[in-house]
């Protein structure tokens, strides 16, 4: 069971590990320059599935091992050592090279896999990932049972797939691939199995830092626990691994901006420049077909809010009129889903069926997007 602030529901986990900062940034306590989003997950498979059919091109590998590529580098700062090294000695039993494993050297084994497998579903749960469960390969007496899980309700399924793969990735120091199935209703098994990648995406990632600039956002906050009254209000339910935003009835979760800025650079350095303005499109598709005009007609505080208490950013500039709206976002992430959501928000606003859309980012992290009328 996770435990909870009394005051306000809010898992422990995520006011102890997330800072919501006054200049639009959710940073980890543990590592002040990485940065984490709370965001609509529903958005995340539809518009990789809107990629798919304005271009014509299956992505899900490309997705899945981009994703994949973050998840072992944050699983790895967490795995202990020495369980690398335990597990690098039953390989080597396997293959011959050493004397057999012991039932005190697997029984020791099991138990604290067990306990980082059950840590890392913690994790996935307070985060609204869905609910994950151990697979029965533990029962089994499986070698590897941390290979396979059990996911009822997956906040994305390309991102759950790659989630664990990345983690056994991480447990067992080599190249894996993975497979999931559905085995019930919105429940998949995902598996993963030794094996090398289907592409060679592993050292392209470079991540675009820059020093986060100050800002004067001001929340009000849960007195025992800290995180802001506004994400309190969600509906965090531990037990499905979901959370809900009560005024709209979306599902939303938390995850890494860097894991899906680099999943769009991987998509273009695969498929070509041409690919910023599909990934553009498409989230302007789904947000207009997705989301009701009614609750966009807001003014500068209001858009504010709804971007900082994100992760996306800190609000500077909000200047529109009759012929559009130009806004600029210091402390910028997930760009080109910023540019096609605002696109889409700034048209149901003013009730148009199209509009121009003109963006920059900056060398120090400034994103300023100007809409108008097509």
């Amino acid at each position: 069971m996770l435990e909870v602030c009394g005051s306000c529901g809010v898992p422990l986990m995520v006011s102890r590990e997330l800072n919501w900062e006054g200049n639009g940034v959710i940073s980890l306590s543990s590592s002040p320059k990485n940065r984490m989003v709370f965001f609509e997950s529903d958005t995340i498979d539809q518009v990789f599935k809107g990629i798919e059919k304005l271009i014509g091109v299956p992505i899900d590998h490309i997705v899945i091992e981009s994703r994949c590529r973050e998840t072992r580098r944050y699983i790895e700062r967490l795995f202990p050592p020495e369980m690398r090294r335990i597990l690098e000695g039953r390989e080597l039993r396997e293959e011959g090279r050493v004397s057999e494993e012991s039932a005190e050297e697997r029984e020791t084994l099991m138990a604290t896999m067990r306990v980082i497998t059950q840590n890392i579903i913690d994790i996935a749960r307070a985060y609204g990932y869905g609910d994950q469960r151990l697979s029965d390969l533990w029962e089994k007496g499986d070698a590897y049972p941390w290979r396979r899980q059990i996911v009822r309700n997956p906040y994305s399924l390309l991102f759950i797939a790659a989630d664990n793969l990345g983690s056994v990735e991480a447990f067992e120091g080599k190249d894996m691939w993975v497979r999931y199935e559905e085995i019930g209703e919105n429940t998949f098994a995902i598996q993963s199995f030794p094996g090398e990648h289907p592409l060679g995406l592993k050292e392209r990632l470079k991540r675009k830092r820059y020093e986060f600039k100050p800002g004067d956002i001001h929340y009000e906050r849960c007195p025992d626990c800290g995180v802001p009254k506004a994400v309190a209000l969600r509906k965090w339910d531990t037990q499905e691994g979901t959370i809900t935003d009560p005024e709209t009835g979306r599902r939303m979760a938390i995850f890494g901006s860097f894991a899906v800025d680099s999943i769009f650079d991987d998509l273009e350095k695969e498929l070509g420049e041409e690919i910023t303005e599909t990934v553009i499109e498409a989230l302007r598709l789904y947000i207009k077909s997705a989301w009701s005009e009614e609750e966009w007609n807001r003014d500068a505080l209001s858009f504010q809010n709804m971007v900082a208490l994100r992760g996306l950013g800190n609000l500077v500039r909000f200047q529109g009129d009759r012929q559009g709206l130009t806004v600029t976002l210091e402390n910028s992430c997930l760009h080109l889903p910023m540019v096609g959501v605002t696109q889409a928000l700034v048209e149901m606003a003013y009730r148009w069926d199209s509009s121009k859309v003109e963006w920059k980012l900056a060398e120090d992290g400034d994103l300023t997007i100007s809409v108008t009328q097509a």
